[in-house]
């Protein structure tokens, strides 16, 4: 008699949650061979922007708008990979090298004036392409290539006026740059490292620090005060210095675990080039900073007035 009540009340849709049987699922409709849940869950926009804004200082994910681009392009179609994002940030490096090998021959080739002006009008376009693949973060399969190629033409005019300076220093910092992040990926896929919250807390409240003072040092500077010796060398430029690459370091571990996140969250594929996008901005700051320590060790930690 039970079996057959309950049988009959199936069929109608309706549940009786006050028998043992049914008791913890009054938010779950039951149906033959499974159980569906009918009860409000997150969007993957807003699951996405909790895992972001709480993992990472880059600014591709704090300030990036994916729930927007999540909200204009749908969810259809398979969701990203860590895979897939490795293989975009691979190839986007790739770009940003020919770009830069292609400027450095020119500029050997007596074409040192042109391509120099050509590298700031070059840094002028990665920062606007930058702007747009944030604001438009599903246009980063076509910006982020733009944004690479931009890059690795406006850093080779950076690091061509080094090298000259000091022969040698570009391809150790290069070393340097991509030996760290590979050795970090390597260790972090491994769980030789792991991002714990008290990692994550303290590298997200010390790089804070780090740039209000870099926004302050700049804002002093306007107005005619000068402090050398924490931008350009000298013991306290040094300590700044190896701070920094180590922040760069640390962030991009913070990157990894963002986009290993994103994958277990499902976003849409094309989150693989914002991802790599992202990395390559970390992978940037990096070696800016390896470049400009390397300098100050090869002045010889003199202040330059």
């Amino acid at each position: 008699m039970l079996a057959a009540r309950i049988g009959v009340d199936s069929m109608a849709g309706r549940h009786d949650v006050t028998r043992p049987a049914f008791r913890g699922m009054a938010t779950s409709r039951l149906v033959p061979w499974k159980i569906i849940h009918v009860g409000p869950s997150p969007s993957r926009g807003t699951v996405a922007a909790r895992v972001m804004t709480s993992t990472s200082t880059n600014p591709a994910f704090t300030f990036g708008k994916v729930d927007e681009a999540i909200a204009e392009s749908g969810r259809a179609g398979p969701p990203m990979t860590v895979d897939g994002a490795v293989q975009k940030t691979g190839l986007l490096l790739a770009v940003a090298l020919v770009s830069a090998m292609a400027t450095w021959v020119q500029i050997a080739s007596g074409n040192a004036a042109v391509m120099l002006a050509a590298s700031k009008g070059a840094g002028v376009v990665a920062l606007l392409s930058a702007l747009i693949t944030m604001f438009k973060p599903q246009w980063a399969m076509g910006t982020s290539l733009v944004f690479s190629a931009a890059q690795g033409v406006a850093m080779a005019g950076f690091s061509v006026m080094l090298e000259f300076m000091y022969p040698g220093i570009v391809l150790n910092a290069l070393m340097l740059t991509f030996g760290t992040a590979a050795s970090l990926l390597i260790a972090f896929q491994s769980g030789l490292i792991r991002v714990t919250d008290k990692f994550r807390d303290g590298v997200l409240m010390v790089t804070g620090g780090y740039f209000v003072m870099m926004l302050l040092t700049w804002v002093m500077s306007m107005f005619g005060v000068r402090l050398p010796s924490m931008l350009s060398g000298g013991p306290l430029g040094i300590g700044l210095g190896l701070v920094a690459a180590s922040l760069a370091a640390a962030n991009l571990l913070l990157d990894f675990d963002m986009i290993r996140a994103a994958a277990r969250a499902r976003m849409p594929r094309w989150f693989e080039w914002y991802s790599g996008f992202s990395l390559m901005m970390t992978l940037v700051w990096m070696y800016t900073e390896v470049l400009r320590l390397l300098s100050m060790f090869a002045r010889g930690g003199r202040d330059d007035d």
